[in-house]
């Protein structure tokens, strides 16, 4: 399957006089040289409402409501939009004058911006399509920061790698701004009702997270017939399952198929670890609410040796705006979609950001240091000495570093917070770009939703991630929903030895991998990986995961760039079919 994406061009009067669109593109509003779509779309995730005088489009995983879209068409879309509606989801508006753009606020769909060699303005949802129509290569730049980041002072603020991509001339726009393409060029505008937040209780996060999978609940995704949600045991993943499930048969018959709960296990191994919390979730969803989660379905799926971190990346891994971060992983990954694919699943939820965004973590000590008052500066010791207990260390540190970081005036744990998970749904598109191309399958990532990051943000930091509770916002959220042996849970499944077995298994491929583009590029010494890898596999300590991985993806990413078809080209008029008005979802306001 080719790369879904959608974009556009500024008006003819920006100098272009090269091809107007790419090819196999579907118009979104009457001139597809403006505004198109590209890609296997499932109609969930494009509505479209047309006037007279202006058109607007919601793409992405969003809860549409025509009647307020029909009121944007008619008056003009407001910077509220992008908060509007439950989902992460971009906002397009397209006039003869200009196509305004109103990004993701959550990146959970990053936007891009460059121009064509005559001058013409270009936007679109992948770096990777907008650098193939316009020949770009990948940016040096980019990738010394990607791969080491905050060595060079601080490489572009909370967008991690400034306003740039990973490929030359292709720019990075910032999540939660008013994008605006017209006859005067691009200009960019922070939009005004964005990020509100407000003191709100555990159970607003639950209906955050209801909201967030409302729309995949709901349906039909590619094909109707099913929707799967990982369920590892932990609270994260296994919260979404359970709220999916229950959504579904709160929907009753409007709702068919049901909602597969997927829990990945070594072959072979039938209980323990992972496998008893989850089987304890599915098992209390079905009997310990007296049988109301009626639609769920525990689906077990058994890796072996051929599954091992490190392998098949060559073959697994394809073309995608930046290196994924399920590459190491990519075997035991593909596995799980190919078994989804098989079902009909047309969507999958994963837990990925909850960790960020809900874990124990003592980023908020600086925010209790710059609080003079003795209630603040009273807890600011409690739990400092509760970090410290936990991490075996004196306390005196810890509390040095958060009074110098209050007395920088840093920013404050909310908004690095809000950053970080930022960054975690910008890198996870490519993941979804992998899933959407090898098996039609829309990835969804509901901890980076918007209206989720801002539920559990209103929640102070000591309250949502101390040191002597572990994710006690969550565990209040999913009161009722989920049963006592999983909310109790403070361990995570180890996948540890299986990365070390991997790195054994494929230790010649991995040694062979990094004599390459890197080491051309001079952005690594090929010697010193070698002898990490070889250390490594040996189990030599002091060398962590952390040094190895970033560059293994990297690598393999930038293979793949070589070895996979283009992700877009300029239609021709002699070789390809005319454009198509994309059917998605389209109404007509009159």
């Amino acid at each position: 399957m080719s790369v879904r994406w959608f974009g556009g061009r500024g008006p003819t009067g920006t100098g272009s006089t090269g091809a107007g669109y790419p090819a196999g593109g579907r118009a979104l509003a009457d001139d597809i040289r403006t505004a198109w779509l590209c890609g296997d779309w499932p109609a969930s995730q494009v509505t479209i409402v047309q006037g007279p005088a202006r058109t607007v489009a919601v793409l992405g995983r969003a809860r549409c409501d025509v009647d307020l879209m029909t009121r944007w068409v008619r008056s003009g879309v407001p910077d509220s939009a992008v908060t509007a509606l439950s989902g992460a989801y971009t906002v397009v508006e397209i006039t003869a004058h200009a196509t305004v753009v109103l990004t993701d606020p959550g990146w959970v769909q990053p936007i891009y911006t460059t121009t064509t060699d005559d001058g013409a303005a270009l936007w679109g949802s992948s770096s990777l399509a907008l650098a193939a129509l316009t020949g770009s290569g990948v940016d040096d730049t980019w990738l010394h920061e990607h791969l080491h980041p905050g060595h060079d002072g601080d490489p572009g603020g909370e967008h991690g790698a400034g306003d740039r991509s990973a490929f030359a001339g292709i720019t990075t726009v910032p999540p939660g701004v008013r994008l605006t393409i017209s006859a005067a060029g691009i200009t960019i505008s922070p939009l005004t009702a964005t990020g509100a937040v407000s003191e709100r209780q555990a159970d607003q996060l639950r209906e955050a997270l209801r909201d967030a999978v409302a729309g995949v609940a709901e349906g039909p995704g590619s094909t109707g017939a099913a929707v799967a949600a990982d369920c590892s045991g932990g609270m994260d993943s296994t919260s979404l399952a359970m709220l999916l499930a229950q959504h579904r048969d709160a929907r009753g018959e409007d709702v068919p198929g049901t909602v597969l709960a997927v829990t990945v296990h070594p072959a072979g191994i039938t209980a323990g670890g992972d496998l008893d919390y989850a089987r304890a979730a599915v098992d209390y969803a079905r009997i310990g609410l007296a049988g109301r989660t009626r639609s769920l379905t525990h689906l077990l799926c058994p890796l072996d040796d051929r599954h091992l971190p490190y392998g098949q990346m060559g073959e697994l891994v394809p073309a995608t705006d930046e290196p994924a971060p399920s590459t190491i992983a990519i075997a035991r990954f593909d596995a799980e979609l190919g078994v989804l694919a098989a079902l009909g699943v047309g969507d999958l939820v994963t837990g990925d950001g909850g960790d960020t965004l809900l874990g124990p973590q003592p980023g908020y000590l600086p925010d209790l240091a710059a609080t003079r008052t003795a209630r603040a500066q009273a807890q600011l010791l409690r739990h400092a000495l509760g970090w410290a207990r936990l991490r075996r260390t004196a306390v005196w540190p810890l509390l040095a570093q958060a009074c110098a970081a209050a007395a920088r005036g840093e920013p404050g744990e909310a908004a690095r917070t809000r950053t970080a998970m930022r960054v975690v749904a910008r890198t996870a598109r490519a993941d979804a770009q992998i899933t959407e191309q090898f098996h039609g399958i829309s990835l969804h990532n509901p901890f980076t939703d918007p209206g989720v990051v801002d539920a559990a943000l209103a929640i102070p930091g000591p309250r949502r991630a101390g040191p002597g509770d572990y994710k006690p916002l969550l565990r209040q959220a999913m009161t009722g929903l989920l049963p006592d042996t999983v909310t109790a849970r403070r361990t995570k499944g180890d996948f540890t030895p299986d990365q070390y077995r991997g790195l054994r298994t494929h230790l010649g491929a991995l040694t062979a991998l990094v004599d390459g583009e890197l080491a051309a590029r001079s952005l690594i010494d090929p010697a010193r990986y070698r002898a990490l890898l070889t250390r490594a596999a040996a189990g030599a300590p002091g060398i962590g995961f952390h040094q190895l991985n970033p560059v293994l993806a990297t690598e393999v990413w930038l293979r793949a760039l070589d070895q996979w078809p283009s992700a877009a080209r300029w239609a021709s008029t002699a070789e390809d079919p005319p454009p198509r008005v994309s059917t998605c979802s389209r109404w007509e306001v009159f």
